[in-house]
């Protein structure tokens, strides 16, 4: 019986673990390149906009990083992925 317990929670630690790695191999795949986008972070009221570039990934770190233009300027920002949201303008 303490077999089975131990089998069961060998194989419960195996599977978390894989899920976290499957999770950041598809955050690397998140890296965009060229076009515009308009970026919306959570509690920022109006978005970034992203004119003919790019926003890149950091899984390693949780975050995206792009140059959107603030006060005239190309500015970098950074964001958490788990409150960014992307979207490509046509």
């Amino acid at each position: 019986m303490k077999k089975f317990g131990l089998l069961t929670l060998f194989i419960a630690s195996l599977f978390l673990s894989a899920c976290d790695k499957i999770n950041n191999a598809s955050r690397a795949m998140d890296t965009m390149l060229g076009g515009d986008f308009e970026v919306y972070v959570q509690g920022i009221e109006n978005p970034f906009i992203v004119t003919n570039g790019k926003v890149t990934s950091v899984p390693d770190k949780g975050y995206y990083v792009y140059y959107p233009m603030i006060e005239g300027k190309e500015r970098l920002v950074q964001s958490p992925i788990q409150i960014t949201t992307i979207i490509k303008m046509d």
